[in-house]
C-alpha cells in the first residue's frame, strides 16, 4: 500500500513541473507582446510628431500664398516634381521634406493636401487638410487648419 502512494506522489511532481513551465511560457509570450505593442505605439507617436513638423512648414508656406489657396486642392506631394511655377516649386520642397522625415514613399503611403473653400458671413474661409500615411499606410495622420483668406 505504501508503495502505491510513493509512485503517485512522483507523478504529481512531474505534472506540477509541466504546469509551471506552461505558466512561465505564457508569461514570456505576454512580455513579448507588450514589447511589440509599446514599440508600435512609440513608432506612431514619432510619425505623428514628424507629420506635425512637416505640416507646420506646409501651413506656413500656404499662408504666404493665401490668394491662391484653392489651387493647392488635391495636391499630391508624394513625389518631387520639376517646374518653374510657385506651386511646383513648393510641391518639390514639400516632397523632399517628407522624404527626409519619412523616407521614400512606399506603395500605400499618401501625402496629400485638400483645400475646401467656404463662405461664412460673406468672408472666404479655407479648410486645409493634409493627409499623411507612412510606413506603407500603417501610420495614418490627418492635420486640419482653417485659414481666413483676404
Amino acid at each position: 500500500m505504501e508503495r502505491i502512494q510513493l509512485n503517485s506522489k512522483k507523478g504529481v511532481g512531474i505534472i506540477e513541473a509541466l504546469i509551471a513551465a506552461v505558466i512561465v511560457g505564457i508569461g514570456f509570450v505576454a512580455v513579448y507582446s507588450l514589447a511589440n505593442v509599446s514599440t508600435n505605439i512609440l513608432m506612431s507617436s514619432i510619425d505623428r510628431e514628424k507629420g506635425n513638423m512637416l505640416t507646420t512648414a506646409i501651413y506656413e508656406d500656404l499662408l504666404t500664398d493665401t490668394e491662391n489657396l484653392i489651387s493647392y486642392h488635391n495636391m499630391d506631394f508624394t513625389n518631387s516634381s520639376t517646374g518653374s511655377t510657385k506651386h511646383l516649386k513648393k510641391k518639390d520642397k514639400w516632397a523632399k521634406m517628407a522624404n527626409k522625415r519619412f523616407g521614400n514613399p512606399q506603395t500605400k503611403d499618401q501625402r496629400k493636401i485638400e483645400v475646401i473653400k467656404k463662405t461664412i458671413d460673406g468672408k472666404d474661409v479655407f479648410v486645409v487638410t493634409i493627409n499623411i500615411k507612412s510606413r506603407n499606410g500603417i501610420a495614418k495622420n490627418q492635420f486640419k487648419r482653417i485659414i481666413n483668406a483676404p
